[in-house]
C-alpha cells in the first residue's frame, strides 16, 4: 500500500483496475454549531464494484474546524461511491451519505458534502482490519464485537496502554483500542492492524409482531412505533444503547417506551419465517414481542459449506457451497465439480431458487451424480431456517427433514 501525504491509496493493479488515476476533491462540513473534538480524524473511503476498496484518505484535523477540504485519487473508468466520517477516540461522530462518482477520466470536484450526526444502533465504530470489517460497541467495562458471523461480549482487562477487552473464556479473543488504531484477535488469530472507517450506509431497521399486530421502524436516529393496527404512531429520538447481558436496550423515557434487541433468531408466528433478532417493546405497560431485522441478513454475506444433501452426507473432500447476494438476488457457489449460479426470491412466505446455470467441467461419476442431485434439490427449496447451532437448513414444503444442511465455511 502506498502512502502519500495522508492519502492511503490501494494499488490499482492489485484490484485489476487501470493504472491511470484522476484526482477527486471536495469539502466536508456539518450544520450543527458544535466544535470538532480534539484529536478528531477525517476518513474518506471510495469503494467500487462488490464493495472493493478503491482508495482512502485519512488525516488529523489538528484543531481545524469545518469546512475541511480533502483530496484523493481514483482510477479512471471505474464507478465509485464515497463516504466520509469524523472519527474521535476510535468512534464515529459524524458521517456523510453515500456520494457517487461516475466513471471517467476528468478531475472531479464534488463541492460541499454535508455530514450528519451519527446515531449508532448499538455499534459506535466500524473497523477495517486488512480485508475484514468489524463493528464494535463500548459499554463501560464491556465491549460488543460483531464479526458478521458472531457477536462477542468482551470484558475490560488491564492493558499497558489504551483499552483492552477480552473474551472471559478465551484470552485469544480480544479487542485492544490503541488510539487511532486497534488490534483484534479472534480465537488466537490476530488480524492485521485495524483502523476506524465510515460505517456502512444506514438502512432503516424494522421490527414487527403479531397479537397485536405492531411494527417499529428506526431511521435517521428516530424511532417510530405503531402499537397496533389503526393506532397513531409513537415517536422518540433513538438514545444511546445500554447493554444488559448480551442485549442492546434503548430506554426512551419521554415516550414511555423501552426497546430491547436480542441477537437470537426469531420466527414469525404466522409463517414461521426466521429473522435475525428477537425484539421486545415495553410501552405503557404493554409487552410487545416480535422479530427484528430482515431475513436476508441471515443468509447473505456468508459462504455456506454444505455438509449434508438429502440426509446422505456428501462425498469426502468434495466442496459444495452456497453464497447469497442480497443486492442481485443471485445464489452462487460450487456444486462439487462445477461453479454455478441461480436466481432466488425471498419473502415473508418463504425462499425459492431458480434453475442453476453451471460450468461444464467433467469430474468423476460419483461427483457428477452428487452435483446433479444438489442442483435438483435447489429447485425444490421453499423455506429455510437457522438451527440453534448456527447451521443453515433448507427445506421443501413436502418434507419435514431438511434437504440441505450447511454451515459457515471454515467453522466447525
Amino acid at each position: 500500500m502506498l502512502r502519500l501525504a495522508g492519502l492511503s491509496l490501494v494499488t490499482f493493479s492489485l484490484l485489476g483496475l487501470p493504472a491511470v488515476a484522476r484526482p477527486v476533491e471536495g469539502t466536508l462540513t456539518y450544520l450543527a454549531r458544535i466544535a470538532l473534538p480534539a484529536g478528531a480524524e477525517i476518513v474518506v473511503e471510495a469503494r467500487g464494484v462488490q464493495d472493493a476498496l478503491l482508495a482512502e484518505t485519512r488525516f488529523a484535523t489538528d484543531g481545524q474546524q469545518v469546512p475541511l477540504p480533502f483530496a484523493m485519487t481514483l482510477p479512471d473508468g471505474v464507478d465509485a461511491t464515497l463516504r466520509a466520517a469524523v472519527i474521535a477516540d476510535g468512534q464515529t461522530r459524524w458521517v456523510s451519505d453515500a456520494v457517487s462518482v461516475a466513471a471517467g477520466e476528468a478531475p472531479v470536484t464534488l463541492g460541499e458534502i454535508v455530514l450528519n450526526s451519527f446515531q449508532p444502533l448499538g455499534f459506535t465504530s466500524t473497523l477495517r482490519c486488512g480485508e475484514t470489517r468489524l463493528r464494535v460497541g463500548l459499554f463501560e467495562d464491556r465491549a460488543v464485537l460483531d464479526t458478521d458471523t458472531a457477536r462477542l461480549i468482551l470484558s475490560q482487562v488491564p492493558a499497558a496502554s489504551g483499552a483492552k477487552y477480552q473474551d472471559p473464556a478465551d484470552a485469544g479473543t480480544f479487542y485492544w483500542s490503541r488510539g487511532a488504531t486497534a488490534l483484534v484477535s479472534l480465537k488466537g488469530e490476530q488480524l492485521p492492524e485495524c483502523v476506524a472507517v465510515p460505517p456502512d450506509p444506514d438502512q432503516p431497521y424494522r421490527a414487527r409482531g403479531t397479537e397485536p399486530f405492531w411494527s417499529l421502524t428506526i431511521a435517521g436516529g428516530q424511532v417510530e412505533l405503531i402499537p397496533n393496527i389503526g393506532m397513531a404512531p409513537v415517536r422518540a429520538r433513538l438514545p444511546l444503547a445500554g447493554l444488559e447481558g448480551a442485549d442492546f436496550v434503548f430506554d426512551m423515557a419521554s415516550a414511555g417506551m423501552v426497546l430491547r434487541l436480542s441477537e437470537t433468531v426469531c420466527h414469525d408466528l404466522m409463517a414461521g419465517t426466521p429473522y435475525p433478532q428477537t425484539v421486545s417493546v415495553t410501552w405503557q405497560g404493554d409487552d410487545l414481542q416480535g422479530c427484528g431485522g430482515e431475513s436476508i441478513d441471515l443468509l447473505a454475506g456468508i459462504e455456506w459449506a454444505v455438509e449434508d444433501i438429502d440426509r446422505a452426507g456428501i462425498i469426502d473432500a468434495s466442496r459444495v457451497t452456497l453464497a447469497f447476494d442480497a443486492v442481485t438476488r443471485r445464489l452462487a457457489g460450487r456444486g462439487g465439480c462445477n461453479r454455478y449460479n441461480a436466481a432466488f426470491d425471498l419473502s415473508g412466505e418463504g425462499l425459492s431458487i431458480g434453475p442453476a446455470a453451471a460450468t461444464r467441467m467433467a469430474c468423476t461419476a460419483a461427483l457428477m451424480e452428487q452435483e446433479q442431485r444438489f442442483f435438483a434439490i435447489l429447485s425444490r427449496i421453499s423455506r429455510f431456517d437457522i438451527d440453534p447451532t448456527g447451521a443453515l437448513l433448507l427445506y421443501s414444503n413436502d418434507q419435514q427433514e431438511p434437504l440441505l444442511t450447511a454451515r459457515i465455511a471454515g467453522q466447525p
